[in-house]
């Protein structure tokens, strides 16, 4: 359970590298669904995880946005972690998401471990 957790938080973090590519729409999915979890678990932050998904479509019109989220490739891409992601709990949760964001970094208790 332990590796399957340090897994996720890997790829996690790994995502937003994806997004500094051609941004294909699997990987925009991806990304869309770890935003959404991010404002979530750390929803005091949730307008910072909210433009940094907006981000995303930076450039497109209404259409070619409309027209990505209805591809095959893009919702593949976003139930894939959006069902995933929910395994990664409390404050590991919020650590991850804070690591690949552009939100301050803050301080999180006795159960960060320095690595």
């Amino acid at each position: 359970m332990r590796f399957r957790a340090g897994l996720l938080w890997v790829a996690l973090t790994c995502l937003p590298q994806f997004a500094l590519a051609a941004r294909p729409p699997g990987e925009v999915g991806a990304l869309q669904a770890v935003f959404a979890f991010c404002a979530k678990v750390d929803s005091t932050e949730r307008a910072a995880y909210d433009r940094q998904a907006d981000s995303l479509f930076k450039g497109l019109t209404p259409r070619q946005i409309a027209s990505l989220r209805q591809s095959t490739e893009y919702k593949r891409g976003y139930q894939t972690l959006a069902g995933i992601l929910p395994e990664i709990k409390g404050n590991e949760a919020v650590v991850a998401c804070q690591a690949i964001s552009d939100v301050p970094k803050a301080k999180h208790g006795p159960t960060q471990r320095p690595q």
